[in-house]
């Protein structure tokens, strides 16, 4: 047997190399994955300059999960339906306007926007006049341009402007212009048309120039690319409504505290249903959208906490989207496509937060050509890795049905094949598999029937496969599920060679032919032989068989202890023998006829108890017992008849209480000399007018009888020895015996399914107690004769 650590180690593949089926599976699979791979590259960068509908969705749900306040510095003048109700139909008077801003003139405003076009003269004479030195009173105000919509092939911009007085009064003229995508909702805007700057970054840049807000960083970096045609995303902060506002016909009429209004940043602009421009934004179109002059509160916050959103560029779009596809394609590889879900979730989950965190920090790039890259990799990959897999079972399944099976198969009756090429391999998959569990359930049936404990386990030693009789000594050595034959060994003594010895996980080969003890007494004999592959020879495991040698070891045992009882005992009567005729041959020393002859007698007699005690305890250790009703009561009142005269003749009383009849089913004979046996003993060794004292008495747990001496007792250090054959205890030394009594006994109560107890202490007394079962808890012949 070889050495465990001489053996090749476990692993798979052998040697840490791939098998040349797996090789060529692999590569096959690989050259596959590059191919799927190079298309979805090509078709990823070419998608990745496209807008698709599914990004603003994405852009929509991402944005919106996140409602920031609104900045406290911006303040809605909205033109509702109160002011409509207070102040007449639209259009108003521009004198409205006039006095508005002569309301603003005296508070300490930061600036004022209007949402509203004043483009075509005034209708009344002067108003136009008047709204402009209002304009000019105020100093801070701004007006809006329109670019309309235009047809034909002119790509110059036209614009219209406000009327001629009110131009040239207002700070700052800028568009307006608000486009939607083509959902119709309205997430971009131009922040310069052209030459025109949108109003609300003309307010922001006289803000920054006369120093009353310093821009963010990220607002310089936009506002830096000098950009004829800047476009960005709206920072939306929250859904319609989300800004502070007040009502126009409250300010106009000076309802409102000055505190109210000092140092805001004032838009003016309509918010009645029906009235001025409304547009679906990404919060939705309740109340029939947004506003335009809340679009603009909206875009001025974003310029103003630096968090306009800004498109990635179209070819670092392309970029990014083929990063995910690129990993994903190199962790198949790497992976040697194994966790495929798990890799496709991953990368995703990737995607989908780096999506968020360009969106953070103020960039957006669409995920969707990269979602749908990575799944689409996912799933081709997937489908060829099956569809490869089934050529290559259907293969291998092939050469398994041609290979010559274990145990014979019954004559399939041929059938005409149904079904697509997946459904035919799944009945040839079924078929191999049918096989395979047939020849495993004949090799656990063959391992059952083993006359020993057999085990297969691998090379680490963790037990694989047990066989009947090893279920049995594992739990009887408490060895869970999934254990180790390792933790079997621990468990047990070992003895010879092994004995002392540290057991070593990869020390299991050299331990054949070693002997150890369980736990149940029981010696066992280790029997390891290696398991190899049919491929390679490679060795993956031991088959580990547990020979059961206690009958041998007992016989050994009670052989040794034999001839050395009767090298002792049974020479020392003939050894006797001879020495009486040796002194026949001297006259000083010579006895009488009859003194030798009595002599001689009395050695003989003690030779031939010596060999009936002897046969008697092999009788009953080998021998088949006779079943009969008996009642145990019967038998011990005969076993006190036998012993009352050696009993009177040492003046010891024998004493019984005997409360049932305790009837139960077993070998009257030898239930009597057992009994009788522990009675002769009692008498033997019990000082003379002392009491001897038997009860029975019958329990739910069976009969008990109880024998009870004044004797001389029995040294604590012979208990655990004295019904052992052959055994004498120390303390025995006022009578004769041979050692063999207390072991018949046991051997009698255990042939009944009972057990017996000694309690001794020495000049005081000793008791035996015995349990045997009851009439109906006895076993019956058959079991008794198959135990023994």
């Amino acid at each position: 047997m070889k050495r465990l650590s001489s053996l090749t180690p476990l692993s798979w593949p052998p040697g840490g190399k791939v098998p040349h089926t797996s090789r060529n599976l692999l590569h096959g699979l690989t050259r596959t994955g590059l191919l799927i791979g190079l298309c979805l590259i090509v078709l990823t960068w070419w998608s990745g300059q496209r807008s698709w509908p599914t990004d603003a969705y994405v852009y929509d749900r991402l944005l919106t999960t996140r409602i920031l306040p609104p900045n406290n510095d911006i303040l809605i003048i909205a033109i509702d339906e109160r002011s409509l109700n207070a102040l007449g139909q639209w259009p108003w008077p521009r004198s409205l306007h006039a006095a508005l801003l002569d309301r603003l003139a005296d508070t300490d405003i930061s600036a004022v926007l209007f949402d509203v076009v004043f483009i075509e003269p005034a209708r009344l004479p002067g108003h136009d006049q008047r709204l402009a030195s209002a304009l000019r009173r105020q100093g801070h105000t701004y007006l809006p341009i329109i670019r309309p919509e235009t047809s034909g092939r002119s790509s110059i911009p036209r614009y219209l402007l406000p009327a001629e007085p009110l131009r040239q009064a207002a700070r700052g003229l800028g568009h307006i212009d608000i486009r939607a995508d083509d959902d119709g909702t309205v997430r971009r805007i131009h922040l310069q048309g052209g030459s025109v700057p949108q109003l609300t970054l003309r307010l922001y840049e006289d803000l920054v120039t006369g120093n009353r807000v310093t821009p963010p960083d990220a607002t310089q970096d936009i506002l830096a690319k000098n950009s004829t045609d800047l476009e960005v995303l709206i920072p939306y902060r929250g859904p319609t409504y989300h800004y502070p506002r007040v009502s126009y016909v409250d300010v106009l009429e000076g309802r409102l505290p000055h505190s109210l209004l000092k140092d805001r940043i004032i838009m003016v602009g309509a918010t009645a249903k029906g009235l001025g421009d409304r547009h679906p934004t990404s919060f939705g179109a309740a109340d029939g959208g947004m506003p335009g002059v809340e679009i603009q509160a909206n875009l001025l916050d974003g310029l103003l906490q630096g968090d306009l959103i800004q498109d990635v560029p179209t070819w670092l779009t392309s970029i990014f989207s083929l990063l995910p596809l690129l990993i994903f394609l190199g962790l198949v590889r790497v992976l040697q496509f194994r966790h495929m879900a798990k890799m496709t979730l991953a990368v995703l989950t990737v995607i989908a937060l780096s999506t968020w965190g360009l969106l953070v920090i103020g960039w957006w790039w669409p995920p969707t050509i990269s979602f749908g890259a990575v799944i689409a990799a996912s799933i081709l990959i997937s489908w060829r890795c099956q569809a490869t897999a089934l050529t290559w079972f259907q293969q291998e399944i092939g050469h398994l049905e041609n290979e010559p099976g274990i145990i014979p198969a019954p004559v399939a009756v041929p059938t005409k094949e149904w079904g697509l090429v997946l459904h035919r391999r799944m009945f040839s998959l079924k078929r191999a598999i049918t096989r395979l569990r047939n020849t495993h359930q004949f090799i656990a049936d063959a391992m059952d029937s083993m006359p020993i404990a057999t085990l297969v386990v691998d090379m680490k030693g963790r037990i694989i496969l047990p066989s009947a009789q090893a279920k049995q000594l594992l739990r009887r050595h408490a060895i869970a599920d999934g254990g180790s034959i390792h933790d079997l060994l621990v468990s047990m003594t070992p003895e010879g060679q092994t004995a002392g010895r540290r057991l070593e996980a990869d020390d299991l080969g050299s331990l054949d032919d070693q002997l150890y003890k369980g736990n149940d007494e029981r010696h066992y004999r280790l029997k390891v032989s290696p398991l190899v592959t049919a491929i390679d020879a490679f060795e993956v495991g031991w088959l580990v068989g547990l020979v059961d040698v206690t009958s041998i070891r007992q016989a050994e045992e009670q052989r040794a202890s034999l001839l050395r009882f009767l090298s002792h005992d049974l020479k020392a009567p003939q050894s006797n023998i001879l020495a009486l005729t040796q002194l026949q041959h001297n006259s000083s020393s010579r006895l009488s006829e009859e003194e030798l002859l009595d002599r001689v007698a009395q050695q003989a007699r003690n030779a031939l108890t010596l060999t009936d005690s002897f046969l008697q305890l092999t009788t009953i250790e080998f021998g088949a017992m006779k079943k009969e009703f008996v009642l145990l009561s019967d038998v011990i009142l005969e076993a006190i008849d036998q012993a009352w005269p050696a009993a009177q003749q040492r003046d010891i009383r024998i004493e019984h209480n005997i409360e049932d009849e305790c009837p139960m089913e077993g070998d009257r004979s030898y239930l009597l000399r057992a009994i009788f046996n522990l009675l002769d003993n009692a008498i033997k060794y019990s000082l003379p007018d002392t009491c001897i004292s038997l009860e029975i008495r019958e329990t739910t747990t069976g009969i008990i009888l109880d024998i009870q001496d004044q004797g001389i007792g029995i040294p604590e250090q012979d208990l655990p020895h004295i019904f052992d054959s052959y055994q004498r205890s120390s303390g025995a030394h006022l009578s004769m015996g041979h050692g063999l009594g207390l072991s018949l006994v046991k051997s009698v109560v255990e042939r009944h399914g009972g057990t017996i107890d000694c309690q001794s202490t020495e000049n005081v007394g000793t008791r035996f107690r015995l349990t045997l079962p009851s009439y109906s808890e006895s076993p019956d012949t058959e079991d008794v004769d198959d135990t023994m």
